[in-house]
């Protein structure tokens, strides 16, 4: 696995003792890992998460592909543009009467 050149692409990310892992071959979904430590115990778990990666592409190369309905943007836009009005309404009645507003 990993192309015939072996080629593979490790991403590691480190931040406040945490790290993240990506191992991603050509033609093949990315494979995530979490850990804690230091650099050094990253790197140490590297071949590990390789041989992992590996083994998860000789079953299936992609993750599966979403079979259930996503929902619409429209009634998510819909829903906004009510919270928006609703919102710029509140503000507006407690600006009349000669009060100042808040904000």
């Amino acid at each position: 696995m990993g192309g015939q050149n072996g080629e593979l692409k490790l991403v590691i990310s480190l931040k406040g003792g945490k790290a993240q892992v990506g191992v991603q071959a050509p033609e093949c979904d990315p494979v995530f890992f979490g850990l804690e430590g230091d650099l050094g115990a990253v790197l140490s778990g590297v071949p590990g998460f390789v041989e992992e990666a590996r083994r998860r592409w000789e079953t299936s190369k992609l993750n599966p592909e979403c079979e259930t309905p996503l929902p619409s943007q429209a009634e998510a836009a819909a829903a906004a543009t009510r919270a928006s009005t609703a919102s710029r309404s509140r503000r507006s009645s407690t600006t009349q009467g000669g009060s100042t507003p808040m904000f």
